[in-house]
């Protein structure tokens, strides 16, 4: 990966501070802390409080280590940077994720799955209920009105409405009730 001036060395967007410590720099060129201590011994300019000058550093880079090695570097980055490389900080990171789901249960943001599938079950049996007996409440009216048998007007309304509630049951459910992780 090269930046914009055909560097090998890509820094995230945004300000960054002038100085860094080893482990920071070293994250940011994909290299482990180890690595920037070789680097210094053989020359890389440290500033007197042992922190690393992110422009000199780069400088000295892109001047003193060989452009093969670098890349090797870049590409050598996305494990080391990997979450699953430091079982601490994947363990920090699950840690706060559950700190955080607890905050929002405590405080009444995050409702549990079980009670979300019994209010869309509960609230799909009234309106087939609804439904249901919405045929048996109009088919006498309709009867009345057009002059047909009130019995044969039930019975059509009846089979129209259960076939169309059962067409709706038959559609795929919506994501929140099919048994998914969700992405990261």
């Amino acid at each position: 990966m090269q930046s914009a001036q055909g560097l090998p060395f890509d820094f995230p967007p945004g300000p960054l501070p002038t100085t860094v410590s080893k482990g920071e720099f070293a994250r940011l060129i994909g290299v482990t802390a180890g690595r920037v201590s070789q680097l210094i011994t053989r020359g890389l300019p440290v500033e007197p409080n042992g922190r690393i000058h992110i422009e000199r550093g780069r400088a000295w880079l892109r001047e003193n280590v060989d452009p093969n090695r670098r890349r090797a570097m870049i590409e050598d980055a996305a494990p080391v940077l990997a979450p699953t490389a430091n079982p601490r900080a994947a363990r920090t990171v699950a840690e706060a994720k559950l700190i955080s789901l607890k905050a929002d249960r405590l405080e009444g943001s995050l409702i549990s799955r079980a009670a979300v599938l019994r209010a869309i079950e509960g609230r799909a049996r009234q309106e087939r209920d609804a439904w249901i007996g919405w045929t048996n409440r109009v088919s006498a009216e309709i009867a009345r009105t057009t002059g047909a048998d009130t019995a044969a007007v039930y019975a059509l309304l009846d089979r129209l409405v259960r076939e169309q509630l059962q067409a709706l049951a038959d559609m795929p459910a919506p994501d929140i009730i099919t048994d998914h992780k969700p992405s990261p």
